[in-house]
Formats: C-alpha cells, sequence, structure tokens
C-alpha cells in the first residue's frame, strides 16, 4: 500500500512539472498556426488585388458593430473566401479565418478572428497606407489658412489583417500577430 501512494506522488509530481511546459507548447503551436494562417490571407489578399486592378478589398472591420449601419460594408471573409484554399477534410475554407487562440468567439460572431485595416479600403496595393493631416485657421491678421498633408507608410510597414485580441501573450509587446502587405507575419509592436 505505502509503495502505491509513493508511486501515485511520483506522479503527481511529474504531472505538475510537465503542465507548464505542455501549456507552453500548445501556446506556441497556436501561434504558429496563427502566423501561418495570417501570411495565407496576406497571399490572398494580394490575390484579390491582381483580380481587381491592384485595388483592396472592401470590408468592414466589425462586422457586427459596422461603421455606418445604413450601408454595412461585407465582412473580409466573405471577401477573401474564394482565394482562400479549401482544406483536404472539410469542404469549407472558413477555418484560415479561426485563429486557434481565439477564446473570445470573434470567429464565430465576426466571421473571423482577424481584423482588416478599413483605411485600405480600395486603395492600391502597391501604395502603401495614407492618410492625411489638416488643419484651418486664421493667423494673427486675420487672414485664412488652411495647411494639410498626407503621409504614407511603405508596404513593408502597412499592415492588413491583425488578431482582434491579445491571443498570443508575450512578455515584450503585445500579443497580437498581424499581416503586413508585403505578406511578412510579426508581432504587432504597439506605439
Amino acid at each position: 500500500m505505502l509503495e502505491l501512494l509513493v508511486v501515485i506522488a511520483i506522479i503527481a509530481i511529474l504531472a505538475a512539472l510537465l503542465l507548464p511546459v505542455v501549456s507552453r507548447v500548445k501556446a506556441k503551436g497556436q501561434n504558429i498556426s496563427c502566423v501561418s494562417q495570417l501570411r495565407q490571407l496576406g497571399i490572398a489578399t494580394r490575390l484579390y488585388a491582381e483580380d481587381n486592378n491592384s485595388k483592396l478589398p472592401i470590408a468592414e472591420r466589425l462586422p457586427s458593430l459596422p461603421l455606418f449601419p445604413d450601408r454595412t460594408l461585407p465582412r473580409i471573409c466573405d471577401v477573401l473566401k474564394p482565394y482562400v484554399a479549401k482544406t483536404a477534410d472539410t469542404n469549407t475554407n472558413a477555418r484560415v479565418f479561426d485563429c486557434p487562440a481565439d477564446k473570445k468567439l470573434y470567429f464565430e460572431i465576426e466571421g473571423s478572428s482577424y481584423m482588416w485595416n478599413i483605411s485600405l479600403n480600395n486603395q492600391r496595393i502597391d501604395l502603401g497606407e495614407k492618410f492625411g493631416v489638416g488643419m484651418w485657421g486664421n493667423t494673427t491678421n486675420r487672414v485664412p489658412v488652411n495647411l494639410s498633408t498626407n503621409f504614407s507608410h511603405s508596404a513593408e510597414s502597412t499592415p492588413l489583417l491583425f488578431d482582434y485580441d491579445d491571443f498570443h501573450p508575450r512578455s515584450s509587446t503585445s500579443g497580437r500577430n498581424v499581416v503586413f502587405m508585403d505578406d511578412h507575419v510579426t508581432p504587432l509592436t504597439e506605439q
């Protein structure tokens, strides 16, 4: 009887030592799968642009809460669906939009665990992200002044899609993965 208790205690100690390792391996595997899926979605976005005069898709950022409720845009998963390869074991291609670490059910609610960068709607894929800043006012002599300028990011620094939430906790950066316009995937760094 004493030997049985010793064996059970040793098994319990080994299980306690292995659980954190198994948990880290599982999280690493989920992150690798997420990176792979984002890369596939980056390629699908490029294929979409090639078929549409180098224009990026027009899609809603958060389909369940559209920016303009009176004229909602399609979901990114619906727009890119024809460009994503079907898996061998099912007749659907939706799983590429499902981050394995998405425990907040974004995939079920929004159709994708990955958020579309709506500032790129209908932009050219080869130009990167553009945004403008404008100021209006009067000088001290009451002369009207209108100043405006445009900024742009290169394709290497323009995000296409990224995790809706911090699905992949990391110690030094955000837990979000992002695919950029040039198809590389990396953790999102908060500015």
